[in-house]
């Protein structure tokens, strides 16, 4: 019995690092080429398309991608903010792919980004929530900054 169960630890690990093989490093992403992107969950069902990302200008840092979910042809759709680490980007022949753990339910229960004033989602109390909610690590802002 415990020989079983140690090929199959080991057999759902080389499946997992040779899956993890096939799928090719995304390399550099265009800016362009980000915001319209179609997001599918692992399900391979479409859960949304970006809107915005949002940059840290004082680290460069990508903080937030803005996605677009619900509605129909665009109309009552309800924008989440989604830290950028929570996405599995890669590529799949010449095109990238983007995945989000996430059903629909959960975007529905996910936090809502109202309007275009982004700079709040730049101070802690509104951005760590969010972080929180997507299971993703909070990394502070610089401390010289001030939102």
């Amino acid at each position: 019995m415990k020989t079983k169960l140690t090929l199959m630890v080991v057999a759902t690990a080389v499946a997992f690092a040779c899956a993890r093989c096939f799928a090719q490093d995304p390399g550099l992403l265009a800016g362009s080429e980000i915001t319209g992107t179609t997001i599918k969950n692992l399900q391979n069902e479409t859960i949304g398309e970006i809107n915005e990302v949002l940059i840290e200008p004082m680290t460069a840092r990508v903080r937030f991608v803005v996605l677009s979910v619900g509605g129909f042809l665009g109309l009552g759709s309800t924008e989440v903010a989604v830290p950028w680490g929570a996405f599995q980007i890669t590529k799949e022949g010449d095109k990238t792919k983007w995945v989000l753990d996430a059903t629909k339910e959960r975007l529905e229960k996910a936090p809502k980004v109202e309007g275009k004033n982004y700079e709040r989602l730049y101070v802690r109390d509104t951005a760590e929530p969010i972080f929180i909610y997507w299971e993703e690590t909070w990394v502070v802002e610089p401390e010289n900054v001030q939102p």
